[in-house]
């Protein structure tokens, strides 16, 4: 006996018995998950309620005081109340482990596969079920059931394991929950750990059951033992390399072996049993799928690709039709530019295979309907990057300007295609670090350049930049761009204090840029630990000298913003306040834990935080 489970001999009734309900818990857990989808169905009726019934004359005076008065104050309440529960669950358990609502979601999930597993298997209760001889198997505590249960268990949410990771902008999952690839990933990873938990029992069970039943020997050499071991090996595998320190070490490795293993891993489960068939097939339909989506989201262009003199930063142009479908795409999409090889595009499956798996994901700086161009923008590290640094320097070296070369991007994707209207907010604070500018500044100017200065509900919006050098923004900022608005009073100051920019609804705000690093320091280092060395220091110091002029739409001040002192004043007169932020994790969390105090005194947030983790 093993857990209060016997190794039973069952007969052929028996065992079809069995077999009925170890092909009905796997469905009942893989359908279960309509449950969840069903709660953010629920989730998005209670809040276009709660909107509709919050609804109310914006006012017109810049002091933005609301109290919390009339026949809708318990509505409010209850809003605020949810809005903290949520900021609670949202907040890490430990910094890189996970927030709360990820363990407490996954810890649920998890117990609830079990139950799924061990239901009717044993402990002497009584089946459900009519059946006699199902009520004879539940008395005698069948151990293989169990075993033979957490396999199957297992098997049941590869499909839903796969749907999660999928790219593609359709995937039923992001329609569902409204959610992006990016903001998915985590249930994917949390998903991804439960089944290989769930693998894992079932086979240390099954190994158990070989050892102590004198049957390893003989078993070790039949089939459907071997593709077990193999499936359970790539699992393990396929784990081992998603791990943030691999991801960290090098990406590369991670995006290969990851995206390799998930393909080769659907033979050896589809050989090892029959029964877990279906599934198999289920995840081979859903892959079929996300290549189709994404072969139709790849598409070529023609552009130039450039390094910026005196950072490490690569800057790709691609200029646009008045009928290229792109124009419609919205700010803070993202795409996933292939390494380009600088010569003539190919249509050879090597040839796009290579494109499809050295990929780079680039945030589209530009504004497409506006600026008809995409402009893309990344810093220089190791990898892709670093490649295509030396492309552009060697198409450089051939004098006058870049050439176009062929470009393939696949996208757009991201989460800025489900932000809410941040025009209907009190206040908006943007906040960027380094290149996550790329993302903010196409939402900041999708707010200011297409306001009406004589519509007194605006929101008056706020801007935060902060780079290490100042030669970073000439790709916002450069000195032969036409200006889209107008400049603030403070733009001509240089040393301007951190104090707040005075703003009216009518005078649109400038963006406040934060040069926290001086012009002699050396230049960022790579990942490898080495200067990247893209311009004489000579070149840089003239550099900066020039971006010191005033420039239209631009503050420019010293030293590290003092992001609770900027928070703290937007917040002070605002009941709704949209915060959107996008840099270094040590920003961000300062950003996060700023904004978390005013959550919990009950006002309004919209929070949207840009990462990019694979």
């Amino acid at each position: 006996m093993v857990f209060g489970y016997d190794f039973v001999t069952l007969d052929d009734e028996a065992k079809h018995a069995r077999r009925v309900l170890l092909n009905w818990y796997p469905l009942v857990a893989q359908w279960s998950v309509l449950v969840v989808f069903a709660g953010f169905q629920l989730g998005f009726l209670l809040s276009w309620l709660a909107n509709k019934g919050l609804e109310y004359e914006r006012p017109r005076s810049p002091s933005f005081n609301k109290r919390l008065e009339g026949q809708w104050t318990w509505l409010r309440k209850s809003r605020q109340g949810w809005d903290r529960m949520v900021w609670w669950a949202k907040k890490d358990v430990i910094s890189g482990w996970g927030t709360r609502a990820e363990w407490i979601g996954g810890g649920v999930w998890t117990a609830w596969l079990l139950y799924l597993s061990v239901v009717e298997t044993g402990n002497g209760e009584l089946s459900f079920h009519s059946s006699s001889v199902l009520q004879m198997i539940n008395a005698s505590t069948d151990y293989l059931h169990l075993t033979k249960r957490l396999g199957a268990i297992g098997a049941s949410q590869l499909p839903l394991h796969y749907l999660l990771a999928m790219r593609t902008p359709y995937s039923p999952l992001q329609l569902l929950t409204r959610l992006s690839h990016e903001q998915l990933k985590s249930s994917h990873q949390i998903l991804g750990r439960i089944v290989f938990f769930l693998f894992s029992l079932h086979a240390v069970l099954y190994l158990n059951f070989f050892i102590r039943s004198n049957l390893l020997a003989k078993r070790i050499q039949e089939k459907d033992v071997i593709f077990g071991i193999i499936s359970i090996a790539l699992f393990a595998a396929i784990s081992t390399t998603a791990l943030a320190q691999i991801r960290r070490w090098n990406y590369r490795v991670f995006y290969i072996s990851h995206v390799s293993i998930a393909n080769v891993l659907v033979v050896p489960l589809y050989l090892h049993v029959h029964h877990i068939r279906p599934y198999v097939w289920e995840v081979v339909i859903v892959n079929a799928l996300h290549i189709l989506f994404r072969f139709t989201a790849h598409k070529t262009y023609t552009g130039t690709i450039t390094l910026l003199p005196g950072t490490n930063l690569i800057q790709i142009r691609i200029p646009l039709t008045t009928l290229s479908s792109t124009l419609s795409w919205r700010p803070g999409q993202h795409v996933y530019l292939s390494l380009p090889t600088g010569k003539p595009y190919s249509a050879s499956l090597s040839d796009q295979l290579i494109l499809r798996s050295k990929t780079n994901p680039f945030t589209i700086a530009s504004m497409p309907s506006k600026d008809k161009e995409l402009l893309l923008v990344a810093k220089t590290l190791t990898g892709n990057t670093k490649k295509m640094s030396e492309l552009a320097t060697s198409l450089a070296k051939e004098g006058g300007e870049a050439p176009s070369i062929p470009l393939a991007l696949e996208g757009p994707y991201g989460a800025s295609s489900h932000l809410p209207d941040l025009s209907s907010y009190d206040k908006v604070l943007l906040v960027a670090g380094g290149v996550g500018a790329t993302f903010i500044l196409p939402i900041y100017r999708s707010i200011v350049e297409f306001r009406d200065a004589e519509h007194a509900g605006l929101p008056q919006v706020r801007c935060i930049w902060a780079v290490q050098r100042l030669a970073e923004t000439q790709w916002a900022f450069s000195s032969s761009s036409t200006p889209t608005f107008a400049p603030t009073a403070d733009d001509a100051d240089p040393e301007a204090s951190d104090a707040t920019t005075n703003l009216t609804p009518s005078s649109p705000p400038a963006v406040e840029v934060f040069v926290t690093r001086g012009a002699t320091s050396s230049l960022p280092l790579g990942s490898n630990g080495e200067e990247i060395e893209l311009a004489e220091n000579e070149t840089l110091l003239s550099l900066e000298e020039e971006m010191k002029k005033p420039r239209a739409g631009m503050v420019l001040k010293t030293g590290r913003p003092k992001i609770a002192a900027i928070v703290d004043e937007v917040f002070s007169k605002g009941t709704r306040v949209a915060v959107v932020t996008c840099g270094p994790g040590r920003l961000t969390r300062k950003v996060k834990e700023s904004v978390g105090r005013w959550v919990e005194q009950g006002v309004e947030v919209y929070w949207h935080e840009e990462t990019f983790g694979w």
